[in-house]
Order: structure tokens, then C-alpha cells, then sequence
């Protein structure tokens, strides 16, 4: 972080210069531009939306409607003793999806404007060598109605390409005002991208996809739905020497196509059967695509479309006899009647195990062993169109672990070691269904709760 202040204060020295040289920069003492957001410390971004957030209430009652979380849309610097960072943030109102009739067509005047003043400051003669902190947020001073004519002009187009891309069915005048607040619901998607795409630490790259007109909520609750539960489970024995330097289970014919999940929380079913399916392979020779529906329907400990986990899957599969083929009982994405037949039973597990959480160890059990089940923060997903992604933990918090995937592999390109990801949205999503994500510093929480299921 000392760094990044250095940086910055060498680039507040060049811009003086520069501006005796007759250039357009700014003044001394006077707010400039960073080099990136990249460039801004985590810390500040974190002070300012911690103290937005310690203002919601106040905000909400001044301006009538409930906010969203706030995008991070500009940050400027002033040299002080120390820095001062002035972060601007805008949020809107949350409107009820089922009363689109109190949508105002004009409404950009349900999206405020604030500006955090964060001061990270040298403290001498301490331990710490930097204090970070935000001012008390005004919310008369720093905070305005937000005019958001230029977002909502510049997002018209792109969100009408939207719409016939992913084949919405609502249209602009059709009688229901869902159009205008679906709008509004991607125009604030789109901050939060332009947001993510400004601080990411990766490659990877953030857009319009199939959600981007989906409320957080509305996301969660058909995308995710993954509970985490703690219980005593087997921990799996690390392989001992060397790990290899990549390994993709997809190239040893264990992995399955991409699957989609729809408009239901399975994503745990989609997971735990992906583990089964490749497990199976790799015992057995054979690579069978097995029922995900089976689970959602007669496993009754978890939650079926509602959300559940993987441990209690494999424990439901074991006690019902074994698993189906996908064929046998195809996937419908809804909450049904058992119809398990054990005469129909494909493929049957013995147990099941944790995995570590250091992650060189789990690259070790994967390359030995085979893909890995998992459980990840997907907010980072929701808008993610490709490239290895590497978030700062404050988009993505490690604990907050709502979303069930399958790690098929690892790999590392230009320098940078990543987790090959499947995930169960289909292949119009991501890297063709599967997401990069960097492998190393426990990203999104990736590494905190890993399972396989055991095959004899």
C-alpha cells in the first residue's frame, strides 16, 4: 500500500512538470485523476462503501425508496499530508418486479449521487505506518439526486441488442412499464460492471449477460441457493511429490458438457452429479451423464430448486441405492414427485470425502484424483464474459458462499496460475460455460469448502 502512495505521489510530481511544459494537468494541492482504479488502494474503496453503508439508513429515509449497493463510478486524488481520495458512488431505488406500474419512465430521479472523502494519512512514531479512513458522509452535502442522462443514453442501444439477444419477451410500450424498469435494472447492472471491469486485478472482462437485467435478489434466488452446513466428513489423503504444472480432466474424457440449471437454486445437485460423472470415468471407464433432476426431486434433506449441499447429496444417493442417467430421468428444472426406479440405477457411490484447503494440495488431489466439488461467492459470475478473473475480496467476500461448481482442471497463462471452473448456467455464459478464476489467494472463497465423492 506504501507503494501505491509512492506511485502516486511520483505521478503528482510528473504532472507538475508536465503542467510547467504547457500540458493539461492539474494543479498542485488540486484533485488529478489516479493512473487506474487498479492504482487505488483496496482500503479506500473498502472505507467508502463501508460508510455508505453505515449511512443507508439515514439516505433511504431522506430520499423515500430503498437503495441498491452502491457502484464505485469515479475516484480522484488530492495531495495532502498524505491522500486524499474523493469516491464517487451511485445507487438506485429498488422497485418490486411485481409492480412494474410504479415505474417512472423518466427515472433516472431514483438514483442518488455521493462522494466519500477518504483520507489515508503517514502516522508517525506507530507501528502502522498508514491510517485509512472515511470522513462522515453529509448526506445534504455529499450526496444529491444523481443525473443520469449520459448512463441512460448511452445504455438505450445496448440494452435493446440486449433484449433480442436473450430473447426477452417484454417491449417498450407493451402496456406493463416492465421495459422501463427492467432499463433501470440493467442501467445499474451496467455501473456495477463498469465498476468491476475498472478494478479488476485479472484478465478477465464483465458485461450484459443473461442476468444483467435481473435484480441481485431475483439472481440469487434462481442461479444460486447453495446452503453451507458443517458435519464430520473423511478428509481425503494428499498425493505426495511433485504437482504437475496444469491438468485438465476435460482432456481425459471425464467431464460431461456444459449443463444449465434454469430458473432453479440446483446448482449443488449440478455439482455433486458432475463429481459423480467424472469420478465414474475415471474408476470405471465410462463417462455417463447422470440425473441432476433425481437429486432435486428425492433428495429430501436439502431444498430441491430452494438450494442444498453437497455432502448431503452424496449421503441422499448413497441411502436411495445409486443414481440414474440423465436419459433415464432428464432434467426439468422444478420441484416434482420422486420417480426414482432402482432398476434403473447407472452408477453408485461409496462415501465421500473433504479436500484441502491449501491449494497446491488441491491441485495434487485434482491432477491424482479428479475434478473437485466446490463451493464459491458467485457474485463475480453474474457478469462475467471471460478471462481469468482475480477480484479484490471486498466484490467478493470468501465467506459469503452461495454457488456449487466443479473444478475440472488448472492451468497457468502469462503468468498467471487459474482454476478451470464448470459451472451449470449453459454455454451462452462465460468462457462457453466454464469460468477462469486465479488460482492462489483463496479467490471468492473457492478453497474453503472442497469434496469429491468416493467410487470403488
Amino acid at each position: 500500500m506504501e507503494m501505491k502512495h509512492l506511485c502516486l505521489l511520483l505521478m503528482f510530481v510528473s504532472s507538475a512538470v508536465a503542467a510547467k511544459n504547457g500540458m493539461n494537468r492539474p494543479m498542485a494541492g488540486g484533485l488529478f485523476d489516479p493512473p487506474d482504479m487498479t492504482s487505488v488502494p483496496q482500503e479506500v474503496v473498502e472505507n467508502a462503501l463501508m460508510k455508505f453503508e453505515s449511512t443507508r439508513d439515514r439516505l433511504e429515509s431522506r430520499y423515500g425508496y430503498s437503495l441498491t449497493k452502491p457502484s464505485v463510478t469515479q475516484v480522484k486524488s488530492q495531495v495532502v499530508r498524505g491522500m486524499m481520495y474523493h469516491v464517487t458512488l451511485i445507487a438506485g431505488s429498488i422497485t418490486s418486479p411485481k409492480d412494474f406500474s410504479s415505474v417512472r419512465p423518466a427515472a433516472g430521479k431514483d438514483f442518488i449521487q455521493c462522494t466519500v472523502r477518504v483520507w489515508s494519512q503517514p502516522m508517525m512514531n506507530s507501528e502502522r505506518h498508514l491510517s485509512v479512513e472515511a470522513q462522515e458522509l453529509s448526506i445534504t452535502d455529499d450526496c444529491q439526486a444523481a443525473d443520469m442522462t449520459k448512463y441512460m443514453d448511452a445504455y438505450r442501444d445496448q440494452f435493446d441488442k440486449f433484449l433480442m439477444n436473450f430473447k426477452r419477451g417484454y417491449r417498450k410500450n407493451d402496456g406493463t412499464n416492465e421495459y422501463e424498469y427492467r432499463f433501470l435494472v440493467f442501467v445499474q447492472n451496467m455501473l456495477t460492471v463498469e465498476m468491476l471491469n475498472q478494478f479488476e486485478k485479472g484478465t478477465a472482462k464483465y458485461g450484459p449477460t443473461k442476468f444483467a437485467d435481473m435484480t441481485e435478489v431475483e439472481f440469487r434466488n434462481i442461479q444460486s441457493g447453495h446452503l453451507k452446513t458443517t458435519g464430520i466428513t473423511k478428509q481425503a489423503a494428499i498425493p505426495q511429490g511433485p504437482v504437475p504444472q496444469e491438468y485438465d480432466w476435460r482432456d481425459h474424457g471425464a467431464v460431461t458438457p456444459v449443463k444449465n440449471q434454469g430458473q432453479c437454486g440446483s446448482c449443488w445437485a449440478f455439482s455433486a452429479i458432475g463429481n459423480i460423472e467424472g469420478q465414474w470415468q475415471i474408476k470405471k471407464g465410462q463417462l455417463i451423464s447422470l440425473s441432476e433432476q433425481e437429486l432435486v426431486d428425492c433428495d429430501k434433506v436439502d431444498f430441491g430448486c430452494g438450494g442444498g449441499e453437497m455432502r448431503d447429496a452424496y449421503e441422499a444417493l448413497i441411502k436411495l441405492g445409486g443414481v440414474m442417467t440423465e436419459r433415464a430421468y432428464p432434467y426439468r428444472g422444478e420441484n416434482e414427485t420422486c420417480k426414482f426406479n432402482v432398476s434403473e440405477v447407472k452408477v453408485k457411490i461409496n462415501g465421500y470425502v473433504n479436500i484441502s484447503k491449501n491449494e497446491t494440495e488441491m491441485a495434487g488431489w485434482l491432477a491424482a484424483h479428479g475434478p473437485i466439488s466446490i463451493s464459491i461467492n458467485a457474485q463475480m459470475m453474474r457478469f462475467y464474459s471471460g478471462g481469468i478473473a482475480h477480484p479484490w475480496k471486498i466484490f467478493c467476500n470468501p465467506n459469503n458462499l452461495d454457488h456449487g461448481v466443479l473444478i475440472v482442471g488448472y492451468a497457468v497463462k502469462d503468468g498467471e496460475p487459474y482454476w478451470i471452473v464448470k459451472n451449470s448456467w449453459g454455454e451462452d455464459w462465460g468462457e462457453k460455460g466454464y469460468y477462469l478464476v486465479y488460482r492462489g489467494d483463496g479467490t471468492c472463497g473457492l478453497n474453503l469448502d472442497n469434496t469429491s465423492c468416493i467410487v470403488d
